[in-house]
């Protein structure tokens, strides 16, 4: 902080006047950040961490336990406390995985989208206001993703669904929350639904999930997650000529790589179709009804 700085500061807090935001780099700067998102109502994540109220968990009622002792939780309440509540179990190691790690490996969550609506259950009972908007929407994700953060495990991975109005705004969260290195994939879930005529833009075919691990100790082998080919569809992908051998069974040739001389191969197709097309970050196959 310049001289210069310092005396518009004091000339400000002397005459009464708000500080605003752009002040806070100067005052709080922050250490080894690249950059930090700064807007109206933001907290310190030590505040977050250590201001959230924890809740007693009431149970109601216990079904399908196992002989060893664990089971899943459907927990009805404020999701800040609860995860409050959590999290000190993990600190407890209350909250442990088979592997003896304390914490959670997976997450995955579909937070309001600032829809600015009310919203209805199956028999039109009142579930849930979805009337948070601006700075208060960006601060309620962040509060939540704090949190979420602390119970992963150190290999664990979040997901977050979001759609086309704010997820431009939690991506830049959740760089600054998990880091910007540990953000994985940007998934397109494109779906089908009634095909609307609007006159001042595109027709909205897709959500979003953002996917980022916790560490640099999250390693998830994606090389073994693939969807069944169809055959007609994968010799469209091949365009290679199609031979049988004696016993009906189809095979093509291929070869090992794109260096000149390499020698080709035979590859049988029932293979190729049964090692299955790699995952990739446009989800185009999960359907529901939208009417």
């Amino acid at each position: 902080m310049n001289d210069e700085q310092r005396l518009e500061i004091i000339r400000l807090l002397q005459q009464g006047e708000e500080l605003s935001p752009e002040w806070a780099r100067i005052l709080f700067p922050p250490e080894k950040r690249e950059y930090e998102l700064v807007y109206h109502g933001k907290e310190r994540e030590e505040d977050i961490l250590a201001d959230t109220l924890a809740v007693p968990l009431q149970k109601v009622r216990t079904f399908g336990r196992n002989g060893d002792g664990w089971h899943n939780h459907l927990i009805f309440g404020d999701n800040l406390q609860v995860m409050k509540s959590l999290l000190e179990r993990k600190k407890a190691g209350q909250l442990r995985n088979a592997d003896g790690t304390d914490g959670v490996r997976l997450i995955y969550i579909d937070p309001p989208f600032a829809t600015m609506k009310e919203f209805q259950g199956s028999a039109d009972q009142k579930a849930y206001q979805d009337k948070v908007i601006g700075a208060r929407f960006v601060e309620f994700i962040r509060k939540r993703l704090v949190l979420l953060r602390q119970l992963l495990t150190p290999d664990g991975a979040i997901y977050v669904h979001l759609d086309w109005k704010k997820t431009h705004y939690v991506k830049v969260v959740m760089d600054e929350v998990f880091g910007e290195n540990h953000f994985r994939n940007e998934i397109i879930w494109h779906y089908p639904g009634r095909e609307m005529h609007i006159s001042n833009k595109f027709n909205a075919k897709h959500d979003t999930l953002l996917f980022y691990a916790r560490s640099k100790e999250t390693q998830i082998r994606m090389d073994q997650v693939a969807i069944p080919y169809d055959r007609d569809e994968r010799l469209k992908g091949l365009r290679r000529k199609v031979h049988l051998d004696t016993d009906d069974r189809e095979w093509v040739w291929e070869t090992r790589g794109q260096a000149a001389g390499q020698e080709p191969y035979k590859r049988y197709l029932d293979e190729i179709i049964a090692k299955g097309r790699p995952l990739s970050d446009v989800w185009s196959d999960l359907q529901f009804d939208v009417s």
